[in-house]
């Protein structure tokens, strides 16, 4: 193996023409390359001029970086290292590159195409960058290939942040080996993860800011009841819309990070991450979903946009509180089995016991991951467990479940509460799960109150009031189900404009007073059933997030675009060469319209004499055909060879006796062609040199009266009804001489059946003579 890259020397001469050497990583080695920085794509693809120019720069580096991926091991890390356009154009590509969830630009197929391209050799350089030895004479040193990472910012987290989310989905087994060895080979990037987690929750608290939503992550006073912000509901719908895109990208960003890099969920889990989690999804999530239901947008589409968009949020949230406790607490009590387990189950227990004031959180993501699964398998470890801390942590989930949670198909029997669970338990809510007698505010063993209380008296009565006032209202966990997508995610079945425009005339028939718009948000927030909508509207059972609704609200009117034929229509011709609906590159010299304007002459014999020669290889009456100077071969038509390949018998083992007893096989002779027959026919004369029989048209009279004769002789051998006669001997030997047994027996058998060989004819005229008395008896 050769020295490593940081420990090569490279010979020179000096100015002096003096002998010299210097490393092999140095910038007097660095080729001059300037790299164009990326930009995303223009908004606008129909200005050509902006379109254009963004491609050309798709271009330039596209082939600097083939370029740069084609140079030698030194020479590429002396541009990684000293050339800072490099670095910038990879920067400005992870910063803004279109993500996997975002709005799809309407690329055209070329634009596409360029981009897909240069998305791959990013990554390829981004690979290369990452791995400190190509082969045994090309490596560095592992620890100097640290410090050139780190010292020279070629990495830091928010790149590698970026890499996980462009690259995550479909490389993610090469990314997670490139970025453990990156966190192996320098620690440092460790600290900085560090570093960086404070910040991404004071991220989060600016977005609750933003949506005026107070901090969850700092204490309130006692007994302080929280004032509600309009914010949501008063900004512009590109705020709005900000919002909502700025927490999908974040919520994702950090989830597909720990997807790749699983041991980031300890240091995460430093810092009570999860915990934190919890309770910025339970303040802002809500406020959106509640203002994204009023709010009026221009569109249907951009109003279904911005749910997918939240619904991504919510789901990745809920995915980084499950990776974190998978990783930190579940999965070393798998690994442990029964050594020092404790500690992590305790960590467990207290993480879910933090959260448990965050209830439409714990319904979120109790629809998701099951705490029933975490509970089967701490129990079947060996270690102790307080079965009661256990059994608080479950009631408290299923409590919030009920109330917040969507319900799928029950598994059990149909009872007025519905289920309590979502694990199918049959039987009703318990008095204590809708703010009875040990409610979450109330008695012995509640949530807010009592012993063991998560949170004081004051928040637990704080939280029981509110509790009271909405079981005042009479309405209870299994009717409401808050909005949500699990079951078919962001393609989740939505009726059409027709069919909604049927419901709200059905709803205005009955409940007149009523706007359409409320009804519209009302049928939407029952999943479009009829029957709960107007039910919820008799009994006075409206959801929490309708009561500040204005009722006599009118529907938005969206004005849909019509798609055009164009776009209806499916044919074979679709993106080829000439399909001018959706190219613009058309190449309009090749086609045609009308007549054209050549002149053609009937005169012109040229394309008969070129087809002459075809014509003269087969044959005509003065020209031989390519057929005559075939050898000669006979076809029957009448042999049938639908079985010819079919090798019968041949995988079948014969044994000693089948070999040696076989006979050799003989075409049968209505099977043979006539070469076969002639060759036997020489064959059995036994001469070789002996010319065959001609096969003449006429056959040797000789031979024909012979073959009549032999086949009158077989006639004649037969009897009536085809059998062969069998001849009996009844003369025998002369007399004196004795007899056989056989004469004796067949002179006996004559005698005895001659009259069945008689003349009957004859013998019937007597008879019949004799009946009528023409004859004496």
């Amino acid at each position: 193996m050769t020295a490593p890259l940081d420990k090569k020397q490279v010979p020179f001469d000096d100015s002096s023409g003096k002998r010299d050497h210097l490393p092999a990583l140095h910038p007097k080695w660095l080729e001059k390359m300037v790299f164009v920085a990326y930009t995303p794509p223009p908004t606008d693809i129909t200005d050509r001029g902006q379109y254009e120019q963004w491609l050309e720069r798709l271009k330039f580096i596209a082939e600097d970086l083939h370029w740069l991926l084609q140079l030698p091991h030194d020479k590429f890390w002396c541009q990684a290292v000293f050339n800072e356009s490099l670095l910038t154009l990879l920067d400005t590509y992870l910063r803004f590159s279109p993500r996997s969830y975002d709005v799809i630009y309407d690329l055209p197929n070329d634009g596409r195409e360029r981009h897909l391209e240069v998305h791959r050799l990013v990554f390829m350089t981004c690979v290369r960058m990452a791995t400190h030895k190509e082969s045994k004479d090309d490596h560095i040193t592992p620890s100097v290939f640290g410090d050139i990472l780190y010292e020279n910012f070629i990495f830091d987290v928010p790149k590698l942040l970026d890499l996980c989310v462009l690259y995550g989905g479909g490389n993610g087994a090469l990314l997670t080996k490139m970025i453990t060895n990156i966190f192996t080979q320098q620690p440092k990037y460790a600290d900085d993860l560090r570093a960086t987690i404070p910040t991404i929750i004071q991220v989060l608290e600016n977005t609750q800011d933003m949506c005026g939503v107070t901090s969850s992550f700092t204490p309130e006073k006692l007994g302080k009841a929280r004032s509600k912000d309009p914010r949501l509901h008063t900004m512009t719908v590109k705020d709005f819309q900000d919002v909502i895109f700025y927490l999908a990208d974040t919520a994702i960003t950090i989830s597909n990070f720990l997807d790749v890099y699983p041991p980031a969920a300890h240091i995460f889990h430093e810092f009570r991450f999860e915990q934190k989690l919890a309770s910025f999804y339970e303040g802002i999530v809500p406020e959106i979903q509640a203002a994204l239901k009023v709010r009026q947008f221009e569109t249907m589409s951009h109003k279904r946009l911005l749910k997918q968009k939240l619904h991504q949020s919510r789901r990745s949230l809920q995915k980084i509180f499950h990776t974190i406790l998978e990783h930190t607490c579940i999965q070393p009590v798998l690994e442990k089995g029964g050594e020092d387990i404790a500690e992590n189950i305790e960590d467990f227990l207290h993480t879910m016991s933090a959260v448990l004031g965050e209830r439409r959180f714990l319904a979120d993501y109790e629809s998701r991951y099951s705490f029933q699964e975490y509970a089967d398998v701490m129990c079947q470890t060996s270690c102790d467990i307080d079965e009661t801390q256990v059994q608080y942590i479950h009631d408290a989930i299923n409590s919030a479940y009920a109330t917040f949670g969507k319900r799928k198909k029950p598994k059990g029997a149909m009872s007025a509460g519905g289920r309590t669970s979502p694990d199918g338990s049959p039987g009703p809510l318990e008095e204590g799960a809708m703010g009875g007698a040990g409610a979450i505010g109330g008695g012995a063993g509640a949530m807010g109150g009592g012993a063991g209380a998560m949170g004081g008296e004051a928040i637990g009565e704080a939280d029981g009031e509110a509790l009271d006032d909405y079981s005042s209202q009479g309405y209870g966990g299994d009717v409401y189900q808050t909005e949500d997508y699990d079951l078919h995610g962001a393609c989740a079945p939505r009726p059409s404009i027709v069919e909604i425009d049927s419901l709200v005339s059905s709803v205005k028939d009955l409940l007149p007073e009523l706007g359409d718009g409320f009804i519209e948000v009302l049928l939407e927030e029952f999943g479009y059933n009829l029957e709960q909508a107007i039910n919820a509207v008799l009994t006075d059972k409206l959801p929490p997030s309708l009561n500040d609704i204005d009722r006599f609200m009118e529907r938005e009117s969206f004005e849909e675009i019509p798609s055009s034929l164009v776009d209806q229509r499916a044919n074979i011709f679709d993106n080829d060469q000439f399909d001018v609906f959706r190219k613009d590159n058309v190449d309009m010299s090749r086609i045609h319209k009308g007549k054209r304007g050549d002149d053609i002459s009937l005169d012109d014999k040229s394309t008969v004499k070129q087809l002459k020669a075809t014509y003269d290889a087969y044959g005509s009456r003065d020209q031989a055909s390519m057929y005559d100077n075939l050898p000669d071969y006979e076809y029957d038509d009448e042999y049938d060879d639908t079985y010819d390949t079919n090798n019968i018998g041949a995988q079948d083992e014969d044994s000693a006796e089948e070999l040696t007893a076989r006979r050799p096989f003989v075409v049968p002779r209505a099977l043979q062609t006539g070469r076969e027959t002639k060759r036997q026919a020489v064959e059995s004369e036994g001469s070789d040199d002996e010319k065959p029989a001609r096969d003449d048209f006429v056959q040797d009279p000789a031979k024909l009266r012979e073959i009549a004769e032999q086949k009158r002789q077989w006639h004649s051998a037969r009897g009536r009804g085809g059998r062969i006669r069998q001849q009996h001997n009844v003369v025998g030997k002369p007399k004196g001489q004795g007899q056989e047994n056989d004469v004796v027996r067949n002179r006996k058998f004559k005698e005895k059946n001659k009259a069945a060989r008689g003349n009957h004819n004859r013998r019937a005229g007597a008879d019949r003579k004799r009946g009528r008395g023409m004859m004496a008896i």
